[in-house]
C-alpha cells in the first residue's frame, strides 16, 4: 500500500496507467446541485488573494491492476468525475491520464451536469490542477475490495445494493473457472444490474429501483415470518443477501455459471440452471431452454441464494416480475385487471398500504402466476381498505402490524400454499372479521384522505350498485358481484 498527497494533475500524470472504473462500481450519481456547490467552492478559493494555499479534496483510493495496466478508482470516482467535468468546462477537453467509461444512466447525469456548468464562468484549469488529494494505492484485489466495502463517496453513502453488486461480482472472479468465462459472466451480470437499475419505480416515482426492490420487497418477503417483522436496515440487508448467501462449495451442483434449483411449483424436473452464452437459461436434468425472460426463471422467493451468478439471476427474476405486474407494455387480461384495481383503488390509499399490497402480490404471482389474481387483489384490497377507514393516519408500523397481529402471517400463508384457494379462503375469513369497518363507516365521500378513498371505492364498484350509495356497507357484496362478472366474461380471475 502506498499513501501520498498529490495535486489533481499529479494524480493523472503519476503513472502510464490511466485511471479507470471497474464493473462493480456504481455510476456517477452527482446531480447539478452538487456540481454547482463544488464550482462555487472552487470559485471562492480561486478569488483568494493567496492562491498558494492548498485546497484539499479528500482521499482517493486506487487499485493498481498490473494485469490490465490501469489504476481502478475504488473510492473517489464522484469527485474525480466532477473535477474532470470542471476541467472540460475550462478547456473544452477532458484531462489526460484517465480512461473513465460510464453507463447510459451515468451519461445522463454527466450531460445534466455539463449543461449546468455552461451557465457559469469557467474556472482556470490551473486552479483545478492544483487541488490536493490524499491518494491511497493498493495492488491487492482483496485489500481493494475490503476498502470498497467500508468507504463512502464524499458524503454520499453507498447503498447496501451497491455493496451487494460488488460482492457478487467479486464472487464470480474468485470462483474456479477459466478467466475468459469469468470475465464474460462478470460483464453479463454487470449489464443485468445496470438494466435492473433503469427500471421505472413501482411505488414512488423517482426512487432508485434496486434499493426499493431489496428494501421493500425481497427483504420483507424473506424475513417477515410469523410475528417477526424486522426492519430492513443496511447491515441486516448485507447479512441476508451477502454474508448468508451460499458459496459454491455449499452445493455439489453449483458451478461458476450454474445455479442449483429446488423443488417448487414452477420447477419439478431440473436440478440446476446454466446461463448460456446467448442469454438463454438451460435447465439441467431436463435439458429445457427457458428463453431470455428472467420472469420465467424457476426460482422461489424464499429459496437459498447462491453467490455470484445466482444472486444476479435471483434479483433479475423478481425485478422482472414486478415490472410485469406494473409496467410491461403488453399485459395479459389478468394483469390488466390487476392494474385497474391498483390504479383506481390502491392509488387512493396510503403508500404504506400500497407497499403491503404490492409485496403480497409479488409473493402470490411468484407462487401461482396470474391464476385467480383478480380475486386475490380484490380480497386483499378489502382488508387494506378497512385499515384506511379506521385510521386517519396510517403510520409505517401499520405495514408490519398487518402481518404481525393477524392469526397467521399472509406471507407465510402464500409461501406455504399449494393452490390459490388456500390463500383466497384465508383472505375471505379475514374479510368477515373487518366487514364491520365498512358497515359502520360515516365518512363523507370525497373529503379528506378517508373520503377520497371512499369515493374511489364507489366509483370502482359503480356497475354493481343498484342505486346511488352513500355508504360502503355493501362492499362485500359488490366484490362478489364483480368477480362473478369477470368469470362470466371468461376472465380467469
Amino acid at each position: 500500500m502506498w499513501v501520498s498527497t498529490q495535486s489533481f494533475a499529479e494524480l493523472l500524470n503519476a503513472s502510464d496507467w490511466p485511471l479507470a472504473l471497474d464493473s462493480y462500481q456504481r455510476g456517477f450519481v452527482w446531480g447539478p446541485d452538487k456540481l454547482t456547490q463544488l464550482f462555487n467552492d472552487l470559485a471562492t478559493y480561486a478569488a483568494q488573494a493567496d492562491t498558494t494555499l492548498p485546497y484539499y479534496m479528500g482521499g482517493v483510493l486506487l487499485h493498481r491492476d498490473a494485469s490490465q495496466s490501469k489504476r481502478f478508482i475504488i473510492d473517489g470516482q464522484q469527485r474525480i468525475t466532477a473535477l474532470s467535468l470542471l476541467y472540460h468546462r475550462s478547456t473544452g477537453k477532458l484531462p489526460v491520464g484517465q480512461a473513465l467509461s460510464y453507463s447510459g444512466q451515468s451519461a445522463r447525469h454527466i450531460a445534466e451536469g455539463l449543461q449546468a456548468l455552461k451557465q457559469m464562468e469557467a474556472i482556470a484549469p490551473q486552479t483545478i490542477e492544483r487541488l490536493r488529494l490524499t491518494v491511497i494505492e493498493v495492488d491487492s484485489t482483496d485489500l481493494a475490495f475490503t476498502f470498497f466495502d467500508t468507504q463512502n463517496n464524499r458524503g454520499v453513502r453507498l447503498e447496501a445494493t451497491d455493496l451487494l453488486k460488488a460482492y457478487h461480482l467479486r464472487a464470480i472472479d474468485y470462483a474456479q473457472g477459466k478467466t475468459e468465462l469469468k470475465a464474460a459472466l462478470q460483464r453479463d451480470c454487470a449489464e443485468r444490474w445496470e438494466r435492473l437499475q433503469r427500471h421505472p419505480a413501482v411505488l414512488s416515482p423517482g426512487q432508485d429501483f434496486a434499493p426499493n426492490l431489496f428494501n421493500r420487497f425481497l427483504w420483507r418477503a424473506r424475513r417477515w415470518r410469523g410475528s417477526h417483522t424486522p426492519a430492513g436496515k443496511h447491515e441486516p440487508l448485507l447479512a441476508e443477501f451477502q454474508r448468508d448467501t451460499w458459496p459454491h462449495a455449499a452445493d455439489s451442483r453449483s458451478r461458476i455459471d450454474s445455479v442449483p434449483l429446488y423443488a417448487t411449483r414452477h420447477n419439478r424436473l431440473a436440478s440446476c440452471m446454466t446461463l448460456a452464452g446467448n442469454g438463454d437459461y438451460v435447465l439441467q436434468g431436463s435439458q429445457l431452454r427457458v428463453g431470455q425472460n428472467p420472469a420465467s426463471l424457476p426460482m422461489a422467493l424464499r429459496q437459498p441464494i447462491h453467490e455470484g451468478v445466482g444472486f444476479f439471476l435471483y434479483a433479475d427474476k423478481y425485478a422482472a416480475l414486478l415490472q410485469r405486474l406494473m409496467n410491461d407494455p403488453a399485459p395479459c387480461p389478468q394483469v390488466s385487471i390487476f392494474r385497474t384495481i391498483y390504479k383506481q383503488l390502491l392509488r387512493s390509499n396510503q403508500e404504506y398500504l400500497r407497499e403491503i399490497f404490492m409485496l403480497c402480490s409479488l409473493m402470490y404471482v411468484d407462487q401461482f402466476d396470474v391464476e385467480q389474481l383478480t380475486a386475490f387483489a380484490l380480497r386483499l384490497e378489502f382488508l387494506l381498505g378497512a385499515i384506511r377507514l379506521e385510521k386517519k393516519q396510517v403510520k409505517q408500523e401499520t405495514a408490519a402490524n398487518f402481518f404481525r397481529l393477524a392469526e397467521l402471517n399472509l406471507l407465510d400463508v402464500i409461501a406455504q400454499s399449494y393452490h390459490p384457494k388456500q390463500v383466497l379462503d384465508f383472505l375471505q375469513h379475514r374479510q368477515q372479521a373487518v366487514t364491520s369497518s365498512y358497515a359502520n363507516e360515516t365518512v363523507s365521500a370525497g373529503h379528506g384522505v378517508q373520503g377520497r378513498y371512499k369515493r374511489a371505492v364507489l366509483d370502482f364498484y359503480q356497475g354493481q350498485l343498484d342505486s346511488e350509495s352513500s355508504t360502503l356497507a355493501g362492499k362485500s357484496l359488490w366484490l362478489e358481484a364483480y368477480l362473478k362478472t369477470c368469470q362470466e366474461h371468461r376472465h380467469e380471475y
